[in-house]
């Protein structure tokens, strides 16, 4: 809580560190010609860690937010470089392995998601925030767009993609769990965060929202709740 507390007395702190990826992502791309940057794949661990909650084709409801999603994969990762005829590689580089599960919503217009979820017991928003932020800036990188949309959202993405970052929350098991305040601190660092990078032109545009949603992890059956949108 001290720690959320400091950067929002000082968010250009953490405001320049992410910027200082978002650069160093982009750097990566002038040197995209080499042989192995272009061998890039989506790894899917679909039933690890997250099987009892999520899988692919699992439908999901929002409730308060008038919204539902449906689960296309889950623990996305990268492989990236070339692969030999046996399929292994020895220049295989796990390069992303934090989003746990992407959602389309069932709009009209689908919107896709990338919904970071909380892993244990005493995990709260704020690391989770960050691990968002993370794993949406990893995607900049070369090519990452485009295996994505490719291998996950089944060319749904078009030519500019714009996500919402979820943060799933298991509920509180008790009443005056110390973790709800951090959850409301929380909210405030993503509001100051996301503004901050809307008007920085060195981010690209490609985050829509950001929403924070509980469940009940010890009888999952498909429904979230809303806890606040940004």
């Amino acid at each position: 809580m001290v720690e959320c507390v400091d950067l929002l007395q000082s968010p250009e702190c953490i405001v320049e560190g992410l910027l200082q990826r978002v650069v160093m992502a982009q750097e990566v791309g002038s040197s995209a010609d080499r042989p192995d940057s272009k061998h890039i794949e989506v790894v899917s661990e679909e039933g690890v860690g997250m099987e009892a909650f999520f899988h692919s084709s699992r439908e999901l409801f929002v409730q308060g937010d008038g919204c539902s999603f449906t689960c296309l994969a889950t623990g996305v990762g990268f492989q990236e470089g070339e692969s030999s005829a046996g399929g292994a590689s020895s220049s295989l580089v796990r390069a992303l392995n934090t989003i746990d599960f992407a959602p389309l919503t069932c709009e009209s217009r689908p919107a896709p998601v990338l919904d970071f979820t909380q892993r244990v017991e005493t995990e709260s928003a704020y690391p989770i925030l960050l691990r968002a932020f993370s794993g949406l800036i990893e995607l900049i990188r070369p090519h990452r767009f485009d295996v994505l949309g490719r291998d996950v959202y089944r060319g749904l993405l078009g030519p500019a993609p714009a996500f919402d970052l979820a943060l799933v929350l298991w509920d509180d098991d008790q009443p005056m769990d110390p973790r709800r305040p951090l959850c409301e601190l929380t909210r405030d660092l993503a509001e100051v965060l996301k503004d901050a990078l809307a008007s920085e032109p060195r981010f690209l545009p490609v985050l829509t929202d950001i929403v924070c949603l509980r469940m009940n992890n010890k009888r999952f059956d498909g429904r979230l709740r809303i806890v606040w949108r940004l």
